[in-house]
């Protein structure tokens, strides 16, 4: 199995219990529980405090802190473990692990400050040391430089997975979370990608879940007992006493090395019960328990020879219960029964039946045990979440030529019985997705005002389409050059699951599109504050990564767009010449049915001269000449625009010139430091900025000043890729 992914229906399958005391202690051979009374970082003194309490001090206790392992000392005469450390920087979070196999985590308490200025690293938590970029670690408490420049970004693969509660009755989606990152380290002018496992070695650790704390949560248990009966062969809690997924993955350990970046698949993270309350905190609608679904994952990259500590970052791992369960409870009391998990359950059985399946799944009894389920619907279902090709069956039932994905939305969009519930069901997407509090779409996308509908399109436009039948391809979900014209997504594909923007890389195919600009669905910045946090640290900037000298060496440290290698955005126009050449055509209107409307949908009416937002798009979110153009065309000013290079074309106005001095200064400047001697017709790298990386009138300014020739560009401004994407 792949991956977990977001999908509908993840509620159905709550098994009513109540949550049972302990909660994060776990039963030692010791004779006790596990667990931190103290983890305090006096700033004034630079010192950790740390106490802890496990059984007789039969076992050994670690104590995991800014990247350093401190083996803790049992004090007899108290019963309990201590450690002293100073001079040591500040981490916000520390772990414990005992040999008995119990853990816990607590965040630690500053005292005589708040750690500004004395974390560990730039990187954050769970690092020492302090690389230039943010990636920089050290094994000596924060106090020496790593003997190499390593910059780490992690990211999750999707904006949220989702699992079921427990196992008991029915599932979607197993606990599955998958976790990338990527390493480069800082050489001269360009940084390599380090993935060779025999010179570095990349660990994880959710901070949020331990082994201790699963194995007491009231809905985890369930899936320790059933969930092996729905995947035969798997074992949620291994014979080694720690929790695992699917894949044999655990809450901590080794990254795998692919071609370019490290992953793990199948971390069994699993919403987090939080009594205080965190940001978004979701409500557990069956009985009311707090849980976090923003969880952390602390990634440490370690020299494998001398097993130093180079480098370490933190980063989100989303995973939520679905709002399926606020329509569902209510299914069934309107049916005569209580609201409960197995009544919901039994009573979806009856209206499977009813709606021409003929088969009543909650009398399925799989294990025998003469009490329906546990079962999950890709037996039967075809759900290319569940990494399958075809569905596995149940004995004695027939699968179906539907997907999973198909007969669900197919049947919530069009039923008339659910309409009653909601009529606007096909594009309340957070009737079912996790929604309520939880905001799984929270990226820069949702601040300009984009609904999921906007990229997906509704429910009756994905069936009309045939979207379904292929759920989770590339062939049939979104790409981001839909409306950013200056990507192309495709580009060093990488055929993993899921569709265009987790396969692609950019930067000569080196780079994972999600290392920059975060995860689908939670695109940076986000409006989760902690989801930010990485970026903030490695640039300053909670927005895409946009400096370069984040990875690179002696770059700029201005935050810009990339130079996006990708589809031109408009037709060729006009020649070329020293000055811009002579301008295509812009046609507004067809502007104002592609870029604008993909965008932000008919805004025509905020196009004037006072609104700050439209100025902004001048030179930046478009080219000058389309500003230009689409300001003249809707007030009759040009807004203060200057036109374009080369021309603004139809109703766009004169076109300004290209000053080359100036260009190199800046953009050039900017982006590569002085490299006029490499600007030649014979380097394909600088032919590729022709009308992606710069505009077609400034590449043949550049090309006509330091060459003599355009080059070969078809020159003009009012045909270039102007249109630079504002992630």
């Amino acid at each position: 199995m792949k991956r977990g992914l977001l999908v509908i229906f993840v509620l159905l399958s709550f098994s009513l219990v109540v949550i049972g005391e302990g909660f994060g202690d776990d039963e030692s051979s010791g004779g006790g529980t596990l667990r931190i009374s103290k983890a305090e970082w006096d700033q004034a003194k630079q010192k950790l405090k740390v106490k802890a309490t496990e059984g007789n001090g039969r076992h050994t206790l670690t104590a995991h802190y800014g990247g350093t392992d401190y083996q803790m000392e049992y004090k007899k005469d108290k019963n309990r473990y201590e450690l002293n450390v100073k001079p040591v920087c500040y981490a916000p979070i520390l772990t414990v692990e005992s040999t008995s196999g119990a853990s816990a985590a607590k965040s630690v308490k500053v005292k005589n400050g708040n750690g500004e200025g004395f974390a560990c690293s730039d990187s954050g938590g769970g690092s020492t040391g302090g690389g230039s970029s943010g990636g920089g670690g050290s094994t000596g408490g924060g106090n020496t430089t790593p003997s190499r420049d390593i910059v780490v970004i992690a990211t999750n693969d999707l904006g949220m997975h989702c699992t079921c509660p427990t196992a008991e009755t029915f599932v979607v989606l197993p606990p599955f979370n998958t976790l990338r990152a990527q390493v480069f380290e800082r050489k001269g002018e360009n940084p390599d990608v380090l993935s060779d496992p025999s010179d570095i070695r990349v660990e994880y650790r959710i901070v949020e879940n331990t082994d201790a704390s699963l194995k007491n949560d009231p809905y985890f248990k369930g899936w320790i007992e059933f969930g092996p009966k729905l995947f035969p062969g798997s074992q949620f809690l291994g014979n080694d006493g720690r929790i695992h997924g699917l894949t044999g993955a655990t809450l901590s350990g080794k990254m795998e090395a692919k071609k370019g970046w490290w992953e793990v698949t199948g971390v069994p993270a699993f919403p987090a019960l939080d009594p205080k309350g965190v940001e978004n905190d979701p409500i557990d609608p069956v009985n009311g328990a707090k849980r976090n679904p923003y969880l952390t994952a602390v990634v440490d990259v370690y020299d494998q020879n001398s097993n130093e500590l180079l480098a370490s970052t933190s980063t989100v791992v989303p995973v939520a219960f679905g709002g399926c369960c606020n329509c569902h409870l209510q299914v069934a009391k309107d049916h005569g029964r209580p609201g409960t998990p197995r009544d919901s359950f039994e009573v979806m059985g009856q209206l499977h039946q009813q709606n021409g399946s003929g088969i009543d799944f909650s009398k399925i009894d799989p294990d025998g045990d003469g009490i329906g389920g546990p079962i999950r619907c890709s037996q039967c279902h075809l759900d290319p979440a569940m990494g399958e090709t075809t569905p596995p069956g149940i004995p004695g039932y027939k699968t179906s030529d539907k997907t999973f994905s198909e007969v669900v939305h197919k049947f919530h969009a069009e039923s008339s019985a659910v309409a009653k519930y909601d009529p606007d069901i096909a594009k309340n997407c957070y009737q079912c997705h996790p929604g309520n509090g939880v905001n799984c779409f929270r990226g820069q996308h949702k601040t300009k005002g984009l609904w999921c509908t906007d990229c997906h399109g509704d429910l009756n436009q994905r069936i009309a389409r045939n979207q379904l039948k292929k759920p989770w391809s590339a062939e049939t979900l979104p790409k981001c050059e839909d409306c950013h014209y200056n990507t192309a997504e495709g580009k060093g594909y990488q055929h993993v699951f899921g569709g265009s923007f987790l396969n692609s890389m950019g930067h000569e195919g080196k780079v994972l599109c999600s290392t920059c600009h975060g995860t689908p669905h939670g695109l940076s910045p986000s409006t989760l504050a902690k989801e930010n946090d990485q970026n903030q640290r490695l640039q300053g900037d909670p927005r895409a990564i946009g400096k370069c000298d984040v990875c690179h060496n002696g770059k700029s440290n201005i935050w810009m767009v990339p130079p996006h290698k990708g589809t031109p955005g408009y037709s060729g126009g006009g020649s070329g010449g020293s000055g811009g050449g002579t301008g295509g055509t812009i046609d507004v209107a067809t502007e104002l049915a592609t870029t604008c409307l993909k965008c932000h949908g008919d805004r025509r009416s905020k196009v004037n001269c006072n609104n700050s937002k439209w100025l902004a798009h001048d030179g930046s979110k478009v080219s000058s000449a389309v500003f230009v153009a689409v300001s003249t065309a809707l007030t009759g000013s040009n807004c203060g625009g200057t036109g374009g290079s080369g021309g603004g074309g139809t109703g766009g106005g004169t076109g300004g010139t290209i000053d080359v001095n100036n260009e190199l200064a800046t953009t050039c400047l900017q982006c590569h430091g002085n490299k006029s001697n490499k600007v030649s017709c014979s380097k394909s790298k600088w032919l590729a900025h022709d009308g992606s990386r710069v505009s077609n009138a400034v590449f043949v300014a550049v090309s006509t000043a330091l060459t003599g020739s355009d080059c070969g560009s078809t020159g003009g401004s009012g045909g270039g890729n102007y249109g630079e994407d504002d992630d």
